[in-house]
């Protein structure tokens, strides 16, 4: 069922069900979402504590799933991660389903994290600390992650998240993309070709938080501490993505700059990522080398997303997506950021 038709048909009967299943006794404020996102999230307060209820309804999402998604969030938090941990209904379940004219919501309730998302605070960091505190602390929570998700096993007999592929099996269909886009279609068979081929190593495969960005943890802006949230992405892939992922995090700092000022930023950022993540992991120099093939997919994944509006009139929205499409016929990388195709006056479109 969809986000928009949940919230205009059920929220009544929804807030009703959660506030009982979850000793909610004040108000449940909704969060907005984002494009494109899928969940019903509503703040609370509870004992002087902000609490975040999720509630899905997602044939992507089962109950298995979010049970393993919830186990693996709780193998973190274990080993000292700072995550935003999943909390008990009254019946002492993790997972609350309730059945709403005939369709099954997952309701799960989550500790939010302290402080605030950068990006909230006009991604201004604390006033008492260098913004290379920010980037090394990105990085070691990363690396965290990675090191802990090597040794993570799931409890025998559950189900097990999916791989990358699998998770986003419908947004890679091939028929998304226009036919009028034989290039395209092309470029991205043989991209999707080219990562399933990666050797599957213990040292560079496993499972990942797969959205983890700074809309995603919340920084205590008394110390600088991360704290993450949102798995419901995580599935098995290689870490080299999330580090990719990583990089495009810093081009929004430089992107009305001159091509010297991005190319000497960016270099600057990832040392500083880099230092954060190999104080809690490593990746060989050979994976390291093989960022930019993650780059050019999660724009492949940008594409994927905004070609629903191929046909839209609006001239910024059509701009951006030649700007997709010629960066990925022309096999562009880094996201054409140090190209000649990019203008600082207009980033991201022709």
């Amino acid at each position: 069922m969809q986000r928009e038709e949940l919230l205009r048909t059920y929220q009544d009967e929804l807030l009703i069900a959660a506030g009982r299943l979850f000793d909610i006794a004040g108000a449940l404020r909704l969060v907005p979402g984002y494009e494109g996102c899928a969940n019903l999230v509503y703040e609370y307060e509870r004992a002087g504590q902000t609490m975040i209820l999720r509630a899905s309804s997602r044939p992507d999402r089962p109950a298995g799933q979010i049970e393993a998604e919830l186990e693996f969030v709780r193998y973190l938090a274990a080993h000292g991660v700072r995550v935003s941990v999943p909390v008990p209904s009254r019946n002492g379940n993790l997972l609350e389903t309730v059945h709403l004219g005939g369709a099954a919501l997952h309701l799960v309730s989550f500790v939010r994290g302290r402080g605030m998302r950068v990006p909230d605070n006009d991604y201004r960091y604390r006033d008492d600390a260098p913004i290379e505190e920010y980037f090394q602390n990105w990085g070691r929570v990363l690396g965290q992650l990675h090191a802990l998700a090597k040794a993570y096993r799931p409890a025998g007999g559950r189900s097990r998240r999916p791989d990358w592929f699998a998770l986003h099996r419908d947004k890679l269909a091939e028929e998304r993309v226009p036919e009028r886009l034989p290039v395209v279609r092309a470029r991205i068979r043989a991209l999707l070709r080219e990562i399933r081929a990666l050797p599957q190593e213990g040292n560079s495969y496993g499972l990942l938080h797969g959205d983890f960005n700074d809309g995603n943890f919340t920084v205590d802006y008394e110390n600088g501490d991360i704290t993450v949230f949102d798995f419901d992405d995580c599935c098995y892939f290689w870490f080299a993505y999330e580090l990719a992922a990583a990089w495009e995090g810093g081009i929004g700092r430089v992107m009305f700059r001159g091509l010297e000022r991005r190319r000497a930023f960016m270099e600057h950022y990832m040392q500083q990522v880099l230092e954060g993540y190999n104080r809690e992991n490593a990746l060989s120099d050979e994976w390291l080398a093989r960022l930019p093939i993650f780059i050019r997919l999660i724009q492949v994944e940008e594409f994927l997303h905004f070609v629903q509006y191929i046909d839209d009139p609006d001239d910024e929205m059509q701009s951006h997506l030649n700007y997709l499409i010629r960066c990925i016929e022309d096999d562009i990388p880094y996201m054409g950021f140090f190209d000649e195709i990019y203008n600082p006056g207009r980033p991201f479109l022709l």
